[in-house]
């Protein structure tokens, strides 16, 4: 059984949490896992995650993928007027 995704929380490249809304740009190239040569460096938005992926909406074509977590960087966090 997997576990809440409070228990397990998604992060970056750098070790960053990835809180849903954030912004983040594909650093690793892995076409296995949806990470294309041609999105390398893109910005995206996050707009959902399961167990150990998150999907993102590329600005550019408006795309929307499933990547694993250490193929991005985050470079924006939400802000929810905290």
């Amino acid at each position: 059984m997997p576990l809440p995704l409070a228990s397990n929380p998604l992060r970056d490249a750098d070790g960053t949490l990835i809180p849903l809304q954030s912004r983040v740009a594909q650093i690793k190239v892995d076409k296995n896992h949806g990470a294309l040569p041609d999105r390398l460096h893109q910005k995206a938005q996050v707009i959902g995650r399961d167990f150990n992926r998150i999907c993102v909406r590329f600005d550019v074509g408006q795309q929307l993928v499933w990547l694993r977590p250490n193929l991005v960087r985050v470079i924006e966090t939400p802000d929810y007027g905290y």
